[in-house]
């Protein structure tokens, strides 16, 4: 049986511009917020991600699972690196197993930094959470990304549709996702949403194992990944840094 797993979405407007009187100061961010997520597959224990060589406080994952906060980041170069927890969840055991170095960080950007792959094969990758223009109160917008990467020797790349197959019409929402290349927002009506995951001509991921529930003005990034112990898979919600 396939699943879908949905973290907590945002409970607040995006685009919502804050602001204040004239009289008041205006900060101006020197740093980046950045979630992390573990999409790696294999792992006896839980996966730890670094920042410039330094520990994520709050980073040790199990399989499917976000940081509960973001973290801050200076702005500027940074590298991020990713392998086993120790027991106590403060840094990693041993050295990295996979490493994303010289990665551009923008004052006040919004990132998810996420894994892929296998204990042996692990990839990291910088995801841009960058939004803009304005939501009604019935909107929200999606996009998915590929953590999947592949089954034997041949690279998984999926076509998304929203609707169910054969319960009414379907409209292509992206195809041919490569790996870590998320597609880009696209506007939905919140509430629930029924969507297809095809790999080549199969549908992986249909029906009520691919409803979410979208609230209004949120930015949802739906990972695609493999459900562990066995050939299914399942959708899973990494929320935006709010």
């Amino acid at each position: 049986m396939k699943s879908v797993v949905i973290w907590p979405l945002l409970t607040t407007a995006l685009f919502a511009a804050a602001c204040g009187g004239d009289k008041e100061p205006t900060t101006v961010s020197t740093t980046a917020r950045v979630r992390f997520f573990n999409g790696t597959t294999g792992m006896t224990g839980t996966g730890g991600f670094t920042t410039n060589g330094q520990f994520a406080p709050g980073s040790a994952l199990a399989f499917g699972q976000a940081t509960s906060t973001c973290a801050t980041a200076d702005a500027g170069s940074t590298s991020f690196g990713f392998g086993a927890a120790n027991a106590g969840g403060t840094g990693l055991n041993g050295v990295a197993i996979a490493t994303l170095n010289n990665q551009s960080l923008t004052a006040g950007g919004n990132y998810t930094v996420v894994t892929a792959g296998s204990a042996t094969s692990a990839t990291l990758f910088l995801l841009d959470n960058t939004v803009s223009g304005s939501l009604t109160g019935d909107q929200a917008i999606v996009r998915f990304v590929n953590l999947a990467p592949e089954t034997g020797t041949s690279a998984n790349a999926y076509t998304v549709l929203a609707g169910t197959l054969g319960s009414g019409p379907t409209t292509v929402i992206a195809t041919d996702i490569a790996v870590g290349a998320p597609t880009a927002f696209k506007t939905a009506t919140t509430g629930s949403n029924a969507f297809t995951i095809l790999r080549g001509h199969t549908t992986i991921a249909s029906g009520s194992d691919a409803t979410l529930n979208l609230q209004a003005g949120t930015a949802n990034t739906i990972a695609i990944v493999p459900k562990p112990g066995s050939s299914d898979f399942q959708l899973i919600n990494i929320p935006r840094c709010s």
